[in-house]
């Protein structure tokens, strides 16, 4: 650990707040912010330059950056770069190198290997024949669209990345969150540095320009194409067991579950167990599909009450029940042939309300902190439950059908197309055409 992490932990435990978050305002507004924007002046500049270097190209090269499969959701996105002749699009698995090699070797074949099933033209970032990691520029990569913005992976992948190509971000889900004053969600370098962004509702977009006026015109707000194929009725093969004679229940605990940190939606230590027992109640009635986030069972490894042991013990257990199922790759069938979620997920809180079905989020003192305006009027759509006893209503709830929160649900899916249908530009390949013109 360096120095500057040291005293980084130091401040955080002896300072008081107050004094820590004025500490921590004075560092953004006098050094950190006036860097970012120098650094935004700067990649336009490059991005003019790449611009120009491509200027005439028949066939544009997309490299599209993934670590875990679980959180790739621009695959409508790629799907539609393949039937168009003018791009070209690529997968390139990194490592996601967090939390030790065992752990980034077993993320980079899993996501390979579902990427290999879907047939989509993919690489793996480390060359096995060659035993080396491979450059984005031997990929002779056009444009490197990002579906992350956080530090997981190797800097070929990330710094070398964003500071050297056309760069386009397009999240991992609807932002119903808030933490760090939005700097770690929409002020890092990363998002300084990136050519186009794309964003799914308006306080997203108001975000990025409050923390820099200039972001207003390279950030683009359109209609998460994950919303749109839970709006689609049909269903395609069926994804659960025993779909027709059991409620069908999704169990989605989010990955932060320590204690006194700065952002904690994670619930999963309070209910784990009590879950589990749920389950083996309900083998008759309800699919149980555990649906975690990908860095909660990382988290629960170095957990001190639960370690390597217990953690793969209690995912074995959803994995061999007769009513559970583990998932953690694609979702969208999933969530349109469920009955209902329960959960304390980030992004799953906004997506899931437009499956039209209930919902029971796991909330604690600090819940309402965390999320941003929308996220709230996220959170009113949806049951709250701070103990065992609302849960266990809930789902007695769920087996008679009941629906206590559809009015409120139906309300914010209306408005929320209202709302964005007037201020939504073209979609993102035409923005992208549009911006390399």
């Amino acid at each position: 650990m360096s120095l500057g992490d040291n005293m980084k932990l130091f401040l955080k435990k002896f300072l008081p707040k107050p004094i820590l978050k004025f500490l921590i305002q004075v560092k953004n507004t006098l050094i950190s912010n006036p860097s970012k924007r120098r650094l935004f002046k700067k990649m336009q500049k490059k991005h003019k330059m790449l611009l120009e270097q491509i200027k005439g190209k028949e066939k544009i090269k997309v490299v599209f950056l993934a670590i875990h499969k679980s959180v790739w959701k621009v695959d409508t996105i790629f799907q539609r770069m393949l039937k168009d002749p003018y791009f070209e699009p690529l997968i390139l698995v990194c490592p996601y190198t967090i939390y030790g090699e065992e752990r980034m070797w077993e993320d980079m074949n899993e996501c390979y290997s579902y990427f290999e099933e879907k047939g989509y033209p993919l690489l793996s970032a480390f060359d096995k024949k060659e035993k080396r990691w491979l450059s984005l520029e031997e990929i002779e990569a056009d444009i490197v669209f990002f579906t992350n913005p956080h530090s997981l992976t190797r800097k070929e992948y990330y710094e070398d990345a964003y500071l050297n190509y056309l760069t386009c971000y397009a999240g991992y889900g609807i932002d119903p969150n808030k933490y760090n004053n939005n700097e770690e969600q929409y002020n890092q370098l990363f998002h300084n540095a990136m050519w186009l962004i794309f964003v799914q509702h308006n306080e997203m977009f108001d975000c990025y320009v409050k923390k820099n006026k200039e972001h207003k015109d390279n950030v683009y707000l359109v209609i998460d194409n994950i919303i749109e194929e839970l709006q689609k009725k049909e269903n395609s093969e069926i994804v659960w067991k025993n779909y027709a004679t059991h409620k069908k229940i999704i169990f989605a605990p989010h990955h932060t579950i320590e204690k006194n940190t700065s952002f904690q939606l994670g619930n999963f230590l309070d209910y784990a167990e009590y879950i589990k027992d749920l389950v083996k109640q309900t083998q008759e009635t309800i699919t149980w599909s555990f649906k975690p986030h990908p860095m909660l069972k990382s988290k629960l490894y170095l957990e001190p009450n639960w370690g390597k042991a217990k953690t793969d013990d209690y995912f074995h257990f959803w994995e061999t029940q007769s009513n559970t199922q583990f998932n953690d790759g694609e979702y969208i069938e999933l969530f349109k042939q469920s009955d209902a979620m329960i959960h304390d997920s980030g992004a799953f809180l906004a997506e899931y309300i437009f499956t039209d079905k209930p919902s029971l989020y796991f909330t604690n003192k600090n819940t309402r902190n965390y999320l941003n305006g929308f996220g709230n009027a996220c959170l009113d759509t949806v049951v709250e439950s701070k103990n065992t006893e609302e849960l266990a209503k809930f789902i007695n709830g769920i087996l008679q059908n009941l629906d206590e929160k559809k009015e409120t649900r139906q309300y914010f899916i209306n408005n929320y197309f209202n709302t964005i249908n007037k201020n939504t530009k073209k979609d993102v390949l035409n923005i992208i055409q549009q911006n390399l013109m």
